[in-house]
């Protein structure tokens, strides 16, 4: 079912990105991103393959549930997740289990592999290392559903038909990966719902995945009263002083290299057909 869903938006969809933009989303990476629920909740996940054979990508505390860093290790072989049926009008979820392949220690990336490959057809080979030619201060995007919008929006393809879409945000690269953790830190507003969602760098066939969201750095805000009639503006003493986790306009994501370092150590993703065989 989501095979077919998504073979049938494959050959409808008409996304074109823009001509003088240096990133924009192609219609291959939109089509290999979904919603993810676990019994943490509802995230992002995408789909690549590597030596021909298809694996999923997400944030490793989607399955842990951890709400900060050390991330650990996912122990467990298998894992059941839901994922967002595409085509479908309603929010239909689809029930798939994993074979769990975790990059390292505290790296927020965890690897699925499919018993049987869900897209009808190859996204392009990932290479290695990802950042190889990537400038500080380089503009980057990144995508996926968050959750305080509903999680996805609703795409008319070129003949009429419904599919559900990931959002895009714009980011700039404000550090490369650090050598330990592989962490980096992008400038943008990230926003809940799009951890293990890929960061994109250019545009067209030079288009790569180099890293995953993970989550927002937050800064401690001083709380404000709301602005009343009365000036000048009148609060009670217990109001100062108080603080808010607001969003510091950073975003924390991880290097995808460790995800494909441990796939190639580890390559159990289901094996993609020669085009043509059923």
């Amino acid at each position: 079912m989501f095979a077919r869903a998504l073979a049938f938006v494959l050959s409808t969809l008409t996304f074109v990105p823009a001509i003088l933009a240096q990133t924009a989303p192609t219609t291959n990476i939109l089509t290999r991103i979904t919603l993810i629920e676990s019994e943490h909740g509802a995230a992002t996940a995408f789909s690549i393959d590597v030596d021909g054979r298809e694996y999923w990508i997400t944030a490793k505390h989607v399955l842990s549930g951890a709400k900060h860093p050390p991330y650990g290790s996912i122990t467990k072989k298998t894992v059941s997740v839901r994922l967002l049926d595409p085509a479908f009008k309603e929010l239909r979820w689809l029930s798939v289990s994993f074979s769990v392949i975790d990059p390292g220690n505290d790296i927020d990336i965890v690897v699925l592999a499919p018993p049987n490959t869900l897209l009808p057809v190859a996204p392009a080979e990932m290479g290695s290392p990802s950042f190889a030619h990537v400038t500080l201060g380089d503009a980057c995007e990144f995508l996926g559903y968050p959750s305080a919008s509903g999680g996805a929006w609703s795409a008319q393809t070129s003949d009429g038909k419904f599919q559900w879409m990931p959002f895009v945000k714009h980011c700039f690269i404000a550090s490369l990966p650090d050598r330990q953790t592989r962490a980096v830190i992008l400038d943008g507003i990230n926003n809940p719902g799009f951890s293990g969602g890929p960061v994109i760098y250019q545009t067209g066939p030079q288009q790569r995945i180099v890293a995953v969201i993970s989550g927002i750095v937050t800064e401690p805000s001083e709380v404000l009263p709301s602005i009343v009639t009365k000036i000048p503006l009148e609060t009670s003493s217990d109001q100062h002083g108080q603080k808010v986790d607001a969003n510091s306009g950073f975003i924390v994501a991880y290097s995808i290299d460790p995800a494909i370092e441990a796939i190639h150590k580890n390559p159990v993703g289901a094996l993609r057909r020669p085009s043509g065989q059923q």
